[in-house]
């Protein structure tokens, strides 16, 4: 059960796209020192990121990353894989659910075939209302198909055998994970999604700078 620990506030959804740079790690972080955001980070944006919230989706995630990073961080975990349940001090185990937009209901999330919307999803749950994505390219350089291994994001998830790559559009756009983005309007649950990542390939939500989006109505 997904607790609203935060409600009203404003939230900062970390991806591990290409776009991040050491600006843009400052200023989040100096946000977040000033009680501005909460931070809910997916993957290994936790390690640059002063994150409140943490999520990741595959367990093999979990299984590569625990010992080396996040055993001893003290933010909040979460997983949707079931074979985790137990497995790591610490961290939550949330049910997902095939459904299109975000659950409103705390006991499960949608699944979306990624950490970036589920952790959309989680941040809406904890209460937060204004929702600004950091990170979220949603894009490789170049046409990928499942068998390309390389390193393509700020971070490689894993060691390069095991990265996963989505198969992706003719431009490098994440399509199938854009389609999955696009069944959520937030209007339906009276909040904000305003994606704060330079030529990221999402377009379904308005495009601004981190400080102007957090000054909008």
């Amino acid at each position: 059960m997904i607790p609203k620990k935060y409600p009203g506030e404003a939230a900062i959804v970390c991806g591990t796209g290409p776009s991040i740079d050491q600006r843009t790690i400052d200023l989040v972080n100096s946000l977040h020192a000033d009680e501005c955001v909460r931070v809910f980070s997916a993957n290994r944006a936790h390690e640059v990121f002063d994150t409140d919230v943490f999520h990741a989706c595959n367990w093999q995630f979990y299984d590569f990353w625990w010992e080396r990073t996040l055993r001893d961080r003290s933010f909040d975990k979460w997983t949707t894989r079931p074979e985790l349940q137990g497995k790591y001090e610490g961290v939550e185990y949330i049910e997902e659910r095939w459904e299109d937009g975000i659950s409103r209901d705390p006991s499960y999330i949608c699944a979306h075939h990624g950490t970036g919307p589920q952790l959309v999803n989680i941040a809406y749950l904890y209460g937060c209302t204004k929702i600004l994505l950091v990170g979220w390219d949603m894009r490789f350089w170049g046409k990928v198909d499942q068998h390309t291994y390389a390193q393509r994001r700020y971070f490689p998830e894993y060691e390069l055998t095991l990265n996963h790559w989505p198969m992706t559009g003719a431009n490098g756009e994440m399509s199938g994970l854009i389609k999955e983005m696009e069944t959520i309007d937030p209007s339906a649950y009276n909040i904000q999604i305003i994606n704060c990542t330079p030529g990221s390939a999402l377009t379904h939500f308005p495009m601004m700078g981190i400080i102007d989006a957090l000054a909008a109505p």
